[in-house]
């Protein structure tokens, strides 16, 4: 998946501006693809260019003028045949400098281990909250939406936390039981 079709996915729904993409990925999609601000304004650029969105002025008189872009038909035929294209690609790119840390261990102290196994469940403890608040308040983020998003949308909007939330918590428990292997080790 690429940042660019998250944009004219979010685009599908309702013309937005830059601003009001980021926040719509806050509370939807940040789990499976996460873009700053600037990144999505750069992304928009490059899609302005391809003629997959088109972009209007807005004049506010209690703020500057802000830009809303809206998906063009190019756009909505690029999205649809991305994601048409599963292509067998059904995982995310092997970089994971934490388990390659890991993988080296032995050469470290095994409290120094466990320190970092410890941060890691926080971490990811932290993470498995936010998914478990973004998926309470999914009904909720549809409304705030100011668009007609079919109910339907919710069910797999689900799919994607759901993974996500299963995955969190199959790390954790992975960490500690990875504590109480060290913890058996003799110094």
């Amino acid at each position: 998946m690429s940042l660019s079709h998250a944009i004219l996915g979010l685009l599908t729904y309702r013309p937005m501006s830059g601003y009001g993409l980021k926040k719509i990925f806050d509370k939807s999609i940040s789990h499976v693809w996460a873009a700053s601000l600037s990144q999505i304004y750069r992304e928009l650029s490059a899609l302005e260019k391809k003629r997959y969105v088109k972009s209007t002025i807005k004049k506010q008189e209690d703020r500057p003028d802000k830009k809303i872009y809206n998906i063009t038909e190019d756009g909505k035929n690029a999205f649809q045949e991305w994601l048409k294209d599963f292509s067998g690609t059904f995982s995310s790119t092997k970089r994971d400098e934490f388990m390659l840390k890991i993988f080296f261990g032995s050469k470290l102290e095994k409290e120094q281990l466990i320190t970092e196994f410890n941060q890691f469940i926080l971490q990811k403890k932290e993470y498995l909250k936010s998914l478990k608040e973004i998926e309470k308040n999914f009904g909720r983020y549809r409304h705030e939406f100011t668009v007609d998003i079919p109910e339907k949308e919710e069910i797999f909007w689900n799919f994607t936390i759901k993974r996500g939330i299963m995955n969190l918590e199959t790390a954790i428990k992975w960490a500690e039981g990875c504590i109480v292997e060290l913890e058996k080790i003799k110094d």
